[in-house]
């Protein structure tokens, strides 16, 4: 936890009341008491993740350069989360996985606010920007057993697949037809692999497969969940946070070097009616 004065002076530099920045950071507030309400009225356990839950460890809310929400689910209870948003959220949020909109390319899915619309910057493999459209988002990672090395090595055919399959790599029709026969083989093999890892107790969990991040997660940090204090209210957490983050990140409660700050390069928000 960082002090007050530390607090004060990163608010003052980075999100002041009335910012664009922290205008944001309240909409995004308002997701994730509706994410929050929808999961505890239907018993789907979930849990604030990565630049969130250092946030609420270190600031006890945003990071102040922070633009977005990060959390974790189970993966297999991602099928009665998505059940649950679509029967019971109010009439402006939804879920969006890949293949449901041309803006979204992720393993992952996202919490969507279709009122809030942002312009932002993509920047792109050879250092250049482009522009991109999108709702207000709280990305939702799935976590599942297994172990990043084999992760690894299921994702040099599973990324091959997804990318053809949902048009994110265009190298003609030959490698699409491939690609989408044998994305279900992929998925498949991954639900299998995930079976076999929770039959024998393994105590890791990693990001479904296809996100391309490897990071373990360890059940033993986790499980019964605990809860965190993020901005003036309590959301569920990793009961040992502390030993969950130091695993990920090192030593979390140190600033980064400002030319270290990575933001999602927003540019404007527009409001629309639904």
């Amino acid at each position: 936890m960082i002090s007050a004065q530390q607090q004060a002076e990163l608010r003052t530099k980075y999100n002041p009341d009335g910012s664009r920045q922290r205008a944001i950071q309240l909409h995004l507030l308002d997701m994730l008491a509706e994410f929050d309400r929808i999961c505890k009225e239907n018993n789907i356990e979930y849990w604030l993740d990565s630049g969130t839950l250092i946030g609420a460890a270190r600031h006890s809310g945003f990071i102040p350069w922070d633009d977005d929400l990060d959390v974790c689910i189970l993966k297999k209870d991602v099928k009665r989360l998505k059940r649950a948003v679509e029967k019971e959220a109010t009439s402006t949020y939804k879920i969006i996985d890949a293949g449901c909109t041309n803006n979204h390319f992720h393993r992952w899915p996202r919490f969507v606010n279709e009122s809030i619309i942002i312009d932002r910057e993509i920047k792109e493999a050879d250092g250049s920007f482009s522009p991109r459209r999108e709702n207000l988002w709280l990305d939702i990672f799935l976590q599942t057993e297994g172990t990043p090395e084999t992760a690894r090595k299921i994702n040099k055919i599973y990324g091959r697949c997804f990318r053809r399959r949902y048009k994110i790599k265009n190298d003609g029709l030959v490698n699409y037809i491939i690609g989408t026969a044998l994305y279900p083989v992929c998925i498949l093999f991954e639900n299998i692999y995930s079976l076999y890892r929770r039959v024998i107790s393994g105590n890791e969990l990693i990001h479904a497969i296809g996100s391309g991040f490897y990071s373990v997660r360890h059940k033993s940090d986790i499980f019964p969940l605990g809860e965190i204090e993020f901005e003036n209210k309590m959301y569920p957490a990793p009961k040992d946070y502390d030993s969950y983050l130091r695993r990920i990140y090192g030593d979390y409660t140190l600033l980064p070097k400002e030319e270290d700050i990575c933001t999602h390069n927003y540019k404007n928000i527009e409001y629309k009616k639904i």
